[in-house]
C-alpha cells in the first residue's frame, strides 16, 4: 500500500521556487493543499519527472487484487 505523504515532505520533492505558476503563492501552501488532495500534483509546471513519479506513487489509490468466483 503506498505511504500517504505529509504537506512537508511534498514540499521536500518541490522545486521551492515559490513562483506562484499553479496559483498558489508558496510551493508549501500547494504542498499542503496537494496533501489535502485538493489539487493534483501535475498543476505545478516545474517539478522533476523523478518526483512527479514518487508523489504519483504517493498520491495513488490503494489498490488490491479481487478473486471473483471459486477458482482452480
Amino acid at each position: 500500500m503506498a505511504k500517504k505523504l505529509t504537506g512537508i515532505e511534498i514540499y521536500k520533492l518541490l522545486p521551492q521556487t515559490n513562483c506562484g505558476d499553479c496559483n498558489f503563492p508558496t510551493c508549501m501552501a500547494f504542498a499542503m493543499q496537494v496533501a489535502a488532495k485538493k489539487v493534483a500534483i501535475d498543476q505545478c509546471p516545474h517539478i522533476s519527472e523523478e518526483a512527479l513519479a514518487t508523489l504519483g506513487e504517493a498520491q495513488a489509490p490503494p489498490m488490491r487484487t479481487v478473486k471473483i468466483g471459486a477458482g482452480e
